[in-house]
């Protein structure tokens, strides 16, 4: 693609007068077009020179200023609200190698556009702008728009990861950690499949570079050998499997919903018993204190029942449920009927805890087991 004579200004924050310029040389200009056998590799030690000095924020403005140039100011001003981790540099320097005087191939144009496009339309996703007689109206974004841009902006990092993997020679080391990026930015788990699709895609691409029937990927990828092909496929297989570990963390961590406390009272109120019974002149506790309680006695006014509660060992606490006394140990928790319960359940209501324990076990009477269950003639004489 032939570019306009225009003055070429140096990207911002550019020293030229860095003595690093001296090791890595002057910035890349093209008044040369390259031989096409030669034209791989100066494009690798163009990538090596901006990587070294700039960032994704350059890249960005690399290309934001190659739209402007090419009279594409409209995709200009849409593709500068782009998040700067959402750029893939390499397009960045492309735009600006373009811009200093490299005509590009039509795959190379190909790519810089899809990147545009991918990232406007992305954008566009996240926040629709509506114009109005008063000038453009922007609405607030919702969570989900907040999430989406965050995962947009991890998939940005991560081919920005892919970049430096690129350039460091397609060496897949340990320090290429894509979870370390879906982590640290708290990416849902529920969009890392946008992420995964991108980078299936990615291998399918690479995958028929190695079969070279597409000479249009062929020469895109002209760049890389077979090896490195390779182990891009590698990476991007690495980015998939950390995709799922991720999904299998946030699982992990996400802790049980706390259930909200229940007041005894509550608790306790469909609790059927009978508040009170005139004829031994008895007056029943509040169920309510049979929640969390460990021993308790109980008397059925109708049967002439005495009651022992006793709370299961492995739970420890008894509680209640409906009109139902639950967590009690069914071994141990008896009834007794009595004969003169007048007399007897006075040692019951006044005495402590080893004497009435003492007093129900001498009273000589067929020991029933008891189901737990209330009921309107129960009295609730005690609860510990």
């Amino acid at each position: 693609m032939a570019t306009k004579s225009i003055a070429v200004k140096p990207i911002k924050l550019m020293n030229p007068r860095s003595p690093e310029t001296i090791r890595m040389g002057n910035e890349p200009s093209w008044e040369r077009q390259p031989d096409l056998d030669y034209r791989n590799v100066a494009l690798t030690k163009m990538f090596v020179w901006y990587n070294y000095f700039y960032g994704k924020t350059e890249a960005k403005e690399c290309i934001v200023d190659w739209l402007s140039r090419n009279n594409r100011m409209g995709e200009a001003k849409y593709f500068s609200r782009v998040p700067d981790s959402a750029v893939v540099m390499t397009y960045g320097w492309v735009c600006r190698a373009s811009v200093r005087g490299l005509e590009l191939t039509q795959n190379e144009l190909d790519q810089v556009n899809n990147h545009i496009a991918d990232n406007i339309a992305s954008r566009q996703a996240v926040i629709e702008i509506t114009q109005t007689a008063s000038g453009p109206v922007i609405p607030k974004l919702t969570i989900q728009d907040h999430l989406r841009e965050r995962m947009s902006e991890a998939a940005g990092e991560i081919d920005g990861m892919f970049d430096e993997f690129v350039t460091s020679g397609c060496k897949l080391t340990a320090s290429f950690k894509p979870l370390s990026v879906l982590r640290s930015m708290n990416v849902a788990p529920q969009l890392t499949s946008i992420i995964k699709e991108i980078w299936n895609s990615r291998i399918d691409e690479l995958n028929e570079v190695l079969a070279g029937k597409d000479a249009q990927l062929v020469e895109g990828y002209g760049h890389l050998g077979k090896i490195q092909v390779r182990n891009s496929i590698k990476f991007a297989e690495l980015v998939i499997a950390d995709c799922d570990s991720y999904v299998q963390i946030k699982k992990a961590d996400r802790k049980p919903r706390l259930k909200k406390a229940v007041s005894p009272e509550k608790t306790s109120a469909k609790f059927k018993y009978q508040r009170e019974f005139d004829e031994l002149k008895l007056k029943s506790e509040s169920p309510a204190k049979l929640v969390n309680a460990s021993e308790a006695w109980l008397y059925d006014t109708k049967k002439r029942k005495l009651i022992h509660l006793v709370a299961d060992s492995h739970v420890g606490t008894f509680t209640v449920k409906g009109s139902s006394i639950i967590g009690f140990d069914a071994v141990q928790s008896l009834q007794k009927t009595l004969r003169k319960p007048a007399e007897q359940l006075k040692v019951v209501t006044s005495g402590g805890k080893p004497v009435v324990r003492k007093f129900f076990k001498e009273i000589k009477s067929t020991e029933i087991k008891f189901n737990g269950r209330g009921n309107e003639n129960l009295v609730i004489l005690k609860v510990w």
